[in-house]
């Protein structure tokens, strides 16, 4: 099967470029890779137009941000004949059987968007995502099977149903995306990747995460409003108004009238503000500190 990596990237050449020479080492050979390069200054689309003459680069604009970029790059991936889509970060580490393994997954789970567990490596390994078991709309609460940056516990293993996806490593069946119509670009920064996967359930997929095909993730280079990064209050505060931050008002807004119940619609809105103030308060530098 002909699977394409898409990968938005933004001014990060470094982590690019070792993404890039992690893609070669890559055991699946029925594989392309897509890059959208939305405007970058830090000479990454020369570097790779040059050392990475395979990779299809695509060219934003510096306003597509990276919801546009990934169905930016996405359509690219389908026009020249992608029957998978994985979807990766440039922040990431993993091993050479990466591909390999997601579309052996995918071919005992054709009707499932499949994601990868997500860990930070400090002096030890800790979680950062491994999927949602269950979203109490209501109270605005994900109900994780493992809290962020906890310790990795012993053992995990196996395919688990999850409410939502990110993009660190998410297998896409192209006939899937194209059904839903792709990411939803009125998140135009943050939390078109969960839409998606909530779009996906309502059309009669799974969305599944494995324990067993690990990414490793550099957060603290994280964009914007994200509570456990180092900050001020004065420049967490200004990030609800940003529209491109994970805690922007408007995102928020968007996501909650799309997916929650009507009845708990401005509820949950209301607990999710109260609870970012209060997670910036209780986990700001505490990336920093593992």
């Amino acid at each position: 099967m002909k699977i394409f990596v898409v990968i938005a990237v933004f001014n990060r050449k470094a982590y690019t470029v070792q993404c890039l020479q992690q893609l070669q080492k890559q055991t699946y050979n029925n594989m392309s890779v897509v890059l959208v390069d939305d405007g970058s200054t830090d000479g990454t689309s020369a570097y790779v137009q040059k050392h990475f003459p395979e990779v299809n680069l695509v060219k934003g604009t510096g306003n597509w941000w990276w919801t546009k970029s990934m169905n930016e790059g996405c359509k690219t991936a389908i026009n020249n004949g992608a029957e998978l889509l994985l979807t990766l970060n440039d922040d990431t580490l993993f091993e050479p059987t990466l591909v390999q393994r997601m579309v052996e997954l995918h071919k005992q789970n054709p009707d499932a968007a499949i994601g990868t567990l997500n860990l930070i490596k400090k002096q030890q390994e800790y979680i950062f995502f491994s999927g949602i078991k269950d979203i109490a709309w209501w109270k605005a609460k994900e109900i994780k099977y493992h809290k962020a940056f906890t310790p990795l516990p012993e053992g995990l293993s196996g395919l688990h149903p999850t409410k939502c996806l990110n993009g660190r490593g998410t297998l896409i069946p192209v006939s899937i995306y194209k059904q839903v119509g792709g990411y939803n670009e009125q998140f135009v920064q943050y939390a078109s990747d969960f839409d998606l996967a909530l779009r996906i359930q309502k059309a009669g997929y799974r969305c599944l995460i494995t324990y067993d095909v690990i990414v490793h993730s550099f957060v603290e280079d994280t964009g914007g409003g994200k509570s456990f990064i180092k900050q001020s209050s004065r420049t967490f505060f200004k990030s609800f108004l940003n529209p491109y931050s994970q805690t922007s008002l408007k995102m928020t807004y968007h996501y909650y009238k799309s997916h929650a119940p009507k009845l708990v619609f401005i509820p949950a809105i209301t607990i999710q503000l109260l609870r970012s103030v209060v997670a910036f308060y209780k986990k700001r530098n505490l990336v920093s500190k593992l």
